[in-house]
């Protein structure tokens, strides 16, 4: 069987007839390569540069040569972190995938990849109009826990001094929602101290179990407050882990465990809600 030649980019002829390959492409322009199973990093192939990625996989990378353009499909749900050189994505927001997207890639060095192109199988644009957006989740109270007087016409909910307590916000996706950017905790201890508290975040969808779906949580440890003052915590590290889609229930926890030594407010501590900002 005769040799193909493959001649990917050529220089012009040099008045001899010879024709110069100054830069043959592993796989060539528009060959599509074997399916890459989603990793972290994910390992593009030099086999071609077209290619399905299956598995649900999350990333924030890719191992790639430099100077390559490369196209992908997802076959599944998985998330692409945004990342300033690593992996530029448009909007500098994180891509929650759907089966059927199509991105376009290029490698501008070794292991540098910026998203030049994605489309959603849906129609809809990877950045909503507009930017990121905000809603805010109230903290709800637990069957156990009463409402005290001077806050029935405020909205915060008060974790007990000296016993484990918890609180929880809860929402759904909007149909504009595409990943989360920040999550900001609202608090207002009553006195100055250290609260110690664990907070999580769990993704549930129809199917899953208590421990299906995803999730992600910030270790037990103590957060500072001042008497009677709103302080705004950074909890974004509860949710960077989960994979939000349709339908999706989300709950943010916040327990406190008033009894550990560690905890140094000896009073009520009150939790108003989260700031979530979503792109």
């Amino acid at each position: 069987m005769a040799s193909i030649l493959k001649v990917t980019e050529i220089t012009t002829p040099d008045g001899t007839g010879n024709i110069t390959v100054s830069r043959p492409l592993t796989g060539g322009t528009g060959v599509k390569g074997g399916d890459i199973a989603s990793a972290s990093p994910l390992v593009i192939d030099t086999d071609g540069d077209y290619f399905d990625v299956t598995g649900t996989t999350n990333f924030a990378a890719m191992t790639v040569a430099a100077d390559r353009q490369f196209t992908l499909q997802f076959d599944g749900v998985l998330t692409m972190t945004h990342h300033a050189t690593n992996l530029d994505l448009p909007g500098e927001a994180n891509i929650t995938t759907a089966a059927g997207d199509v991105g376009v890639f290029q490698s501008t060095g070794a292991n540098t990849v910026q998203c030049i192109s994605y489309t959603k199988a849906d129609g809809t644009g990877v950045v909503s109009a507009g930017g990121n957006k905000t809603i805010f989740l109230i903290a709800e109270y637990t069957e156990t826990q009463t409402v005290p007087p001077e806050l029935v016409n405020q909205r915060f909910v008060n974790l007990s001094n000296g016993v484990i307590d918890n609180t929880m916000m809860v929402f759904t996706p909007p149909d504009d929602f595409t990943a989360i950017t920040s999550a900001t905790m609202v608090i207002s201890p009553a006195a100055t101290g250290n609260a110690v508290l664990t907070i999580t975040g769990e993704a549930r969808n129809d199917g899953d179990t208590h421990s299906g779906g995803t999730s992600d949580s910030i270790a037990e440890t103590t957060y500072a407050g001042t008497a009677v003052t709103l302080d705004y915590v950074d909890i974004t590290a509860a949710v960077n882990g989960l994979t939000v889609g349709t339908n999706e229930i989300v709950q943010i926890k916040v327990k406190r465990a008033g009894a550990d030594g560690s905890d140094t407010i000896d009073d009520a501590f009150y939790v108003s809600g989260v700031f979530l900002v979503y792109s």
